[in-house]
């Protein structure tokens, strides 16, 4: 089925709704009805609170013209998002630069508190429980999550544990294989729906590796396959590819995590730590 390029979500569901099988038709009527909550909903979500499948979403995806559920989302987020919106939420056009800043840093603080809440300090000490267990500690993450795994990795080298970190799928496929059973992977994604990652944790899974997962969304794929699951709380835009605010709060769960390891790694931290930094001041003036 052909469509304009410009024309918007909500007029291509309404337009092919009378086509649509009963299951489809579910899903096609909340999208309508609730279209600002879908932004924030992964397909897991959707198909729970429309009674349907995910492979219905993504049957009535295609028959609406769209490569996928993030496909849909990005369109549909056009078409109910006011523009300055998708720049950041409640950032006026005409507002001071001063008042930008506030704001902004009034989001985070609200972010920060909201994730210490959300996580329990038991999942947080069963996380620093699998770590210390682990012979290796692996970190993967693809996209903007990258820049989080690869500070993760960054500290957690100092406690003398070996650590590896990928954003290549291929390249978490061949850490994955060549682990030993109760190693860690401590896997980021702000949706939890990245289809190669939760591949390759899948495949960690049945070699019997721990999963820790740190994402935006408790009921994506990733945090259903992990043994542990942290939220990194964001109050996001409504449309935008960058996690702004989970990014900092992900940042926040590693420290935790980290000085949680260091604490019971201390004297192997500490020497780490002391090579380091002698081993930096030679490369300073």
């Amino acid at each position: 089925m052909s469509y304009e390029k410009n024309r918007s979500c909500l007029e291509r569901i309404t337009n092919v709704y009378s086509e649509l099988k009963g299951a489809e038709k579910k899903v096609a009527q909340y999208i309508l009805e609730n279209p600002k909550n879908i932004i924030h909903f992964s397909i897991t979500e959707l198909a729970e609170v429309s009674k349907a499948s995910e492979a219905t979403v993504f049957r009535l995806c295609s028959k609406i013209g769209y490569k996928g559920y993030q496909d849909l989302k990005i369109n549909l987020a056009g078409s109910v998002v006011e523009p300055m919106d998708n720049i950041y939420e409640k950032i006026k056009e005409n507002d001071d630069t001063y008042i930008i800043m506030r704001k902004i840093m009034s989001s985070n603080i609200n972010s920060i508190e909201s994730t210490l809440k959300i996580n329990k300090t038991e999942h947080i000490d069963k996380a620093i429980e699998l770590i210390l267990n682990a012979k290796k500690i692996m970190f993967f993450g693809m996209g903007g999550s990258w820049t989080i795994a690869n500070d993760a990795y960054h500290k957690f080298i100092r406690t003398g544990i070996n650590c590896v970190a990928s954003s290549d799928s291929h390249w978490q496929m061949m850490f994955s294989s060549m682990a030993d059973e109760g190693d860690v992977i401590i896997a980021f994604s702000n949706s939890g729906s990245n289809k190669e990652l939760v591949e390759n944790i899948n495949l960690a899974k049945r070699k019997g590796i721990n999963i820790i997962a740190i994402t935006g969304n408790e009921k994506s794929p990733l945090a259903k396959d992990s043994d542990v699951h942290l939220t990194a709380y964001g109050n996001e835009s409504m449309f935008r590819s960058e996690a702004m605010e989970s990014r900092l709060t992900s940042l926040m769960i590693i420290d935790w995590l980290y000085v949680g390891t260091a604490l019971k790694r201390k004297d192997e931290t500490l020497d780490n730590l002391e090579r380091i930094r002698n081993g930096i001041a030679s490369k300073r003036f």
